[in-house]
């Protein structure tokens, strides 16, 4: 029901009375209230004479939001009560006042609540109606009246509900318009404060919502987590961000799937070798040998310096017993003279490895210290007849790689007079080496002419010397492995103990540095001596050969990983057990399995 300024009731819908019109300043009134007929001004009423409604005040009153409010037709008593509460609290929330409307209408329109005030009268809200007096003081009729729509129960028409419980355009914009029974505002109001981020008394009671519920579109993160602070960010700027985050993502993507798909054939290898050893060379033949060789010499620890020999090594210099006396001496070779001072039982002599049907050694073996200033290290030299024995190169599944008519590992069939094999020389792909490789009449990598090289021929034997001096291409050739130069050239050693890496000897690590190497010489007499320890530089590694009788020497693999030198014996010969020289990193039966390095077999002849 509404009613009109009369007191007649109208029914719901029905017409209402026009709503009153506030007269300007200049405007003369009637005794109710309403323009006089003869227009001249007249005493202001109440309301425009209040400071809160005047027009200085008015003017001043702070603007709480920025956004307009629209009218709301269906405010009630209580709603002015809350309002004139609002007022008379010397508290008062900044922006709390009157909004102007565009347009110059004007309306109260309230972002907080004063809820739990001792002083605040309940109201029903079922009181509505217009008042018949005038306004008082404080904005009323002094009857207790008021002006406005009234707020009615919810009515239902065409099948839709109408009426205070339907949605209202100022609980959207925060006004507080409806009250709960308890004197509390409703959720709109709730709802409006949390938005302007104002938290009113009734804060944290149950049912009421607080800045962090969402939206009434039943939706957190619009607009009033804009209104919060949070950073809105432009559409292009997110294009842009979407467009950076996916370009990373592709080079991730496209390095880890080129790394994957390359290194998997390397880990899946068959081969004993080790996952670091492995990676390295994975690394070494895609372009990164530059970042192994500087993470190897980045890790690398001098081996110390004086000390003498524990027991271990003491053992290892006393070996099996000399030959009989009925061994022509000419036959063997002569003991090293010790390169360290002082006298150690043992050190340098040689000892019997493997003998042939009449007891003659073919392969003996020595130990001594590498050098004057290591003395607690031992370096292993072991010599070989060549007349009592056949020298054969076998190639590696990646190095060289491809398809040959000589195995890469030693199979069951060749085992049968194997006595010794020892391992290639630096990896010819990429060129580590600086030279070539050659077998059964195919060239893998170009020879290199003024490089050293182990040439095999076709009767067994082989040769060390400098490819196209002491040594070229001839039908008789089988194979050819070339290793950087000539470390021994003609009994004299080509290499000062101060020569670091260079295009002569290597870039793989710095040639002063002290780690396991190996390599291989021939003597006067066209014996093999080969030559290994753990900590040699390629200065020592010169002086052992050149202390050996080698006349000829060369360089050959080195690092713990690659060095590797094994003797076979036992009581089956078609099945020898074999033996590691020292304690290298590769097992005794590397060579059983497949390699992926080439590498050298010494059978019986």
């Amino acid at each position: 029901m509404t009613y009109g300024s009369d007191g007649a009731e109208y029914p719901d819908y029905g017409s209402p009375a026009p709503h009153p019109q506030h007269p300007g300043p200049y405007q003369a009134q009637d005794a109710a209230g309403y323009p006089g007929p003869g227009g001249d001004r007249v005493e202001r009423r109440a309301f425009e004479q209040d400071p809160y409604y005047g027009d200085a005040t008015r003017r001043a009153q702070p603007r709480g939001f920025s956004r307009p409010e629209p009218y709301d037709p269906f405010q009630t008593r209580a709603h002015d009560e809350a309002a004139q509460r609002r007022r008379e609290d010397p508290y008062q929330e900044p922006g709390q006042g009157r909004r102007r409307q565009g347009g110059g209408q004007e309306q109260r329109g309230y972002g907080g609540y004063d809820a739990g005030r001792p002083d605040g009268p309940a109201r029903a809200r079922g009181e509505r109606g217009y008042g018949d007096g005038g306004y008082d003081e404080g904005g009323r009729y002094p009857d207790g009246g008021e002006r406005g729509y009234g707020a009615s129960p919810p009515r239902e028409r065409d099948g839709r509900t109408y009426g205070s419980a339907r949605p209202r355009t100022g609980d959207r914009l925060g006004a507080t318009s409806l009250l709960d029974e308890d004197g509390l505002p409703a959720n709109g109001a709730v709802a409006g404060a949390a938005r302007r981020g104002q938290a009113g008394p009734g804060a944290g009671r149950p049912g009421a919502a607080g800045p962090e519920d969402p939206d009434d579109s039943g939706q957190s993160g619009g607009r009033s987590n804009r209104r919060r602070g949070k950073k809105v960010v432009p559409p292009h700027v997110r294009r842009r961000r979407k467009i950076v985050w996916r370009s990373v993502l592709g080079v991730f993507l496209v390095f880890f799937g080129y790394v994957g798909i390359t290194l998997y054939p390397y880990l899946a290898a068959p081969g004993t070798d080790r996952l670091a050893a492995r990676v390295a060379e994975w690394g070494r033949d895609h372009y990164l040998g530059w970042a192994v060789t500087w993470l190897e010499n980045a890790s690398y620890k001098p081996p110390p310096t004086g000390g003498g020999l524990d027991s271990g090594q003491l053992a290892q210099l006393q070996g099996a017993p000399a030959p009989s006396p009925t061994v022509k001496a000419a036959d063997l070779p002569a003991n090293i003279t010790p390169l360290a001072a002082g006298t150690v039982a043992g050190e340098g002599i040689w000892h019997p490895v493997t003998m042939d049907a009449q007891g003659v050694p073919i392969v003996e073996k020595a130990a001594l210290r590498p050098d004057a200033q290591h003395t607690s290290n031992l370096a292993y030299v072991v010599w070989m007849n060549q007349k009592e024995l056949r020298f054969t190169l076998h190639p590696g599944y990646q190095q060289p790689g491809g398809t040959w008519q000589t195995a890469d590992s030693i199979s069951q069939s060749d085992r049968a007079g194997l006595v010794a094999t020892w391992n290639g020389g630096f990896k010819v792909r990429p060129d580590d080496a600086l030279a070539g490789f050659y077998m059964d009449g195919r060239t893998a990598v170009p020879l290199v002419t003024g490089k050293a090289a182990e040439v095999f021929y076709t009767d067994g034997s082989i040769k060390i010397g400098q490819w196209g001096r002491d040594e070229t291409m001839g039908p008789k050739i089988k194979a050819v492995r070339q290793n950087l130069s000539l470390l021994v050239d003609n009994g004299q050693v080509t290499v000062g103990p101060g020569d670091g890496s260079s295009s002569q000897w290597g870039y793989t690590i710095k040639n002063s540095y002290f780690i396991a190497r190996s390599g291989v010489g021939m003597t006067a007499k066209g014996d093999i001596v080969y030559v290994s320890g753990r900590f040699l530089s390629v200065y020592t590694l010169a002086k052992l050969l050149q202390a050996a009788g080698a006349v000829d020497g060369m360089e050959l693999d080195i690092n713990p990983d690659w060095v590797s030198f094994m003797t076979y014996a036992g009581p089956d010969p078609a099945n020898p057990t074999p033996t590691k020289l020292w304690d290298f990193v590769q097992p005794a039966g590397r060579y059983f399995q497949p390699s992926d390095r080439d590498f050298v077999a010494v059978h019986k002849r």
